[in-house]
């Protein structure tokens, strides 16, 4: 049995994108982008939820994911940025601009 300050996270990929899961509690959701890469559009965390770092699991769980596949990351979902400019280590996923 899992204690509560661990969560078990889910990932559930499709074609088009997919989402990281904790229950009904929290989710993070991307798209695919073609060419191994990946945009992060959104993470929701259930109001009575808030605080106890589901949303923060899930991050940790994408950057995982990203890294076991290779992909490169363009976060759209402001707290997805904001992680990365916190967490510098991550960065290694984060897609540069080009052009």
């Amino acid at each position: 049995m899992m204690n509560s300050e661990s969560e078990h996270v889910i990932h559930k990929a499709s074609a088009s994108g997919g989402e990281f899961l904790i229950g009904r509690k929290a989710v993070m959701t991307y798209r695919n982008a073609g060419d191994g890469h990946i945009i992060v559009n959104h993470t929701r965390v259930a109001k009575e939820f808030e605080g106890q770092g589901l949303a923060s699991q899930l991050y940790r769980a994408m950057v995982d994911y990203a890294r076991r596949e290779r992909l490169q990351v363009t976060p759209t979902c402001s707290y997805v940025v904001r992680k990365f400019e916190r967490h510098p280590d991550d960065r290694d996923v984060l897609r540069r601009p080009t052009g």
